[in-house]
């Protein structure tokens, strides 16, 4: 919708929701990089009136990652991963963490609600490579051990482990940010993290900071939750060259 290149690396395979996949991709002219005769499972996401939000899994072959699906990549034309939770739940898992460290590049993080369910030495492995984190006030609170129940206690221990940003998306208050800056940035709708942080890592690859990063990424959640019927991504892009104007 945004016009910028990206390529999907999960495996598309059998099943209702391999079918259904497929037919989505090719329906947007996206290619379809990796497949399996594994079958796709699928996820469910529930949220209730006070936006609290968790999810019922059915893993499938899209969670498995083998190094085969890697040979396709071309380093240099990379400029950053987005990475979804699920991903480090299946098989494969080192391997995956492997290519990431080859690749060198940016790393954004998304738990995606699967903070209580990932293994802490797969953790421990991701943030040496210092990704960023944007995840829900429960994903952070698992993701540290339990340590802290002060969510910003909490955020500036996960910045010890990994390094870099985090961002904790708080239910009635908005998304609170620690690295270089420190500071909550409200925000109407926490609810879709996935979503959100794809439309941040937009921003950032678009050379925006990360408070105007955030900002535009509230501003979009709030516009597809007020105005679905009346919103157009050619808003979103107009906003976004905006703000990379006014940089």
């Amino acid at each position: 919708h945004f016009d910028f290149p990206y390529e999907l690396y999960a495996p598309v395979g059998t099943g209702i929701y391999g079918e259904t996949v497929e037919a989505e991709m090719v329906a947007h002219n996206l290619p379809i990089n990796v497949r399996t005769q594994l079958v796709n499972g699928c996820t469910y996401h529930m949220v209730d009136e006070e936006g609290n939000q968790t999810y019922f899994s059915v893993p499938g072959g899209e969670y498995n990652f083998d190094m085969s699906f890697a040979q396709t990549l071309e380093k240099d034309d990379i400029h950053a991963v987005l990475l979804y939770g699920e991903m480090l739940s299946g098989e494969g898992v080192i391997d995956l963490l492997n290519t990431l460290d080859d690749l060198e590049k940016p790393i954004y993080f998304v738990p995606g609600e699967f903070g209580d369910q990932m293994d802490e030495d797969v953790f421990h492995a991701l943030c040496s490579l210092n990704p960023i984190l944007l995840l829900s006030e429960t994903d952070a609170y698992y993701l540290s051990s339990e340590k802290y129940h002060d969510f910003k206690l909490t955020a500036e221990y996960l910045h010890t482990m990994t390094g870099s940003n985090i961002m904790i998306f708080k239910n009635g208050e908005g998304v609170y940010s620690y690295g270089d800056e420190k500071f909550m940035l409200p925000c109407e709708n926490v609810s879709d993290i996935e979503l959100q942080a794809a439309v941040f890592v937009l921003a950032q690859l678009a050379g925006v900071d990360v408070k105007n990063s955030m900002a535009f990424m509230c501003d979009f959640a709030k516009k597809l939750e007020h105005d679905y019927n009346d919103f157009t991504f050619a808003e979103g892009k107009t906003r976004l060259a905006e703000i990379i104007a006014q940089k």
